[in-house]
């Protein structure tokens, strides 16, 4: 089996078919069977609009940034990919192959 790691960069307030996208796109890794699913919320970022957004205790944004980050097949990822491709997320999709040590 060859693994790969898809990780999907978005804003903690975008929506994907009007529902929070993050918590969407888990629900969907979940439905598939994928094999494991983790967001991370940032504590400072900025993306193509170039407006920086940071966590801190004077400023509470409400639009942090967000990784979705996916292991599992490659294949399966590919597709997995796709699918959300397809329903038009507003972010940055990145998959890639990776080597792993651990085995069940």
């Amino acid at each position: 089996m060859e693994y790969g790691c898809l990780k999907i960069y978005i804003g903690e307030a975008d929506r994907l078919g009007g529902k929070i996208a993050y918590e969407e796109i888990v629900k969907m890794a979940f439905k598939e069977g994928l094999k494991g699913a983790t967001v991370y919320r940032g504590i400072l970022g900025f993306g193509l609009k170039r407006h920086l957004k940071r966590a801190d205790f004077f400023t509470l944004s409400e639009d942090l940034p967000i990784i979705v980050e996916i292991i599992d097949d490659y294949s399966l990822l590919e597709v997995f990919a796709d699918k959300i491709k397809a329903r038009e997320l507003d972010g940055l999709i990145i998959l890639s192959k990776v080597s792993s040590s651990y085995h069940r």
